[in-house]
């Protein structure tokens, strides 16, 4: 009898701790067209990702469908901020049988993966399907649910996201980073105060986490500079990071680009 209960409080435990899982685990991986997504990268710019891992099969397109529907609801409201991923579970079917699949089930614009670098395991119990919500430089796990997945519990965890604002990289700066206007149409005007001789890195970062734009402010000394950047129609309505960097310090600013 206590060998029995010993077991059942063993496997108890070990669930209570799985689903436990509170931030996220980083990959690297190639979704079905061949883009690479770096996870961490994605978030921290930003980026809010609903992940559905299916076998698939018709038992995992309901739970899917809802979690999607949720996405795409702020598709208008938050232009580029909420993706959908939708992975096979163990990476062993195909990416053209997965994709059919997918848009079958009316999930057009569901990024694709087949690809084993995205683990199910990693956040408790496998599930078929299992959704989870993550967001913020915090990398939180928002949501993790195998079963009963509902859009408004998917909307939820998505708007907890949305306070988790992009903090800057150090919180030791030697700048007072401002931009205007904020939206912005197609010029962005960016402020900051220089304490020391340095070259200063002004960066353009999208929600993937790739850098848009660099330039590079060689050798100025300390003092008030005013930059102005022109990106026209190369931005696309969404949010962006503006990251500026010297031998010392980093910081980042916030901006919205709407057309």
């Amino acid at each position: 009898m206590k060998k029995i209960l010993f077991t059942i409080l063993t496997v108890l435990f070990v669930q209570g701790f799985s689903h436990a899982q509170t931030t996220a685990t980083d990959f690297t991986a190639n979704d079905c067209v061949g883009s690479v997504h770096n996870l961490f990268s994605e978030l921290d710019a930003g980026k809010i990702i609903v992940i559905a891992w299916v076998m698939p099969c018709g038992s995992c397109a309901p739970p899917a469908i809802a979690a999607y529907n949720a996405v795409q609801s702020y598709a208008s409201s938050n232009p580029n901020r909420v993706y959908f991923y939708l992975v096979d579970d163990y990476a062993n079917t195909s990416c053209a049988t997965l994709t059919s699949w997918g848009n079958n089930n009316s999930m057009l614009n569901a990024v694709k993966f087949s690809d084993a670098e995205i683990s199910m395991t990693k956040y408790g119990t496998a599930g078929m399907p299992k959704i989870i919500v993550l967001g913020g430089t915090n990398h939180t796990v928002a949501y993790n649910q195998n079963s009963g997945v509902t859009t408004t519990d998917v909307q939820q965890a998505i708007n907890s996201l949305f306070s988790a604002d992009i903090p800057e990289l150090s919180h030791e700066s030697s700048f007072r980073l401002s931009v205007f206007p904020n939206p912005v149409s197609d010029k962005l005007t960016v402020n900051f105060t220089l304490l020391e001789y340095s070259t200063v890195t002004i960066q353009l970062i999208g929600t993937d986490g790739k850098i848009i734009q660099n330039s590079v402010l060689k050798d100025i000394s300390s003092g008030n500079y005013t930059e102005q950047i022109l990106f026209e129609n190369e931005l696309k309505n969404g949010i962006y990071l503006l990251q500026l960097k010297t031998e010392k310090f980093t910081e980042s600013i916030k901006f919205i680009v709407e057309k």
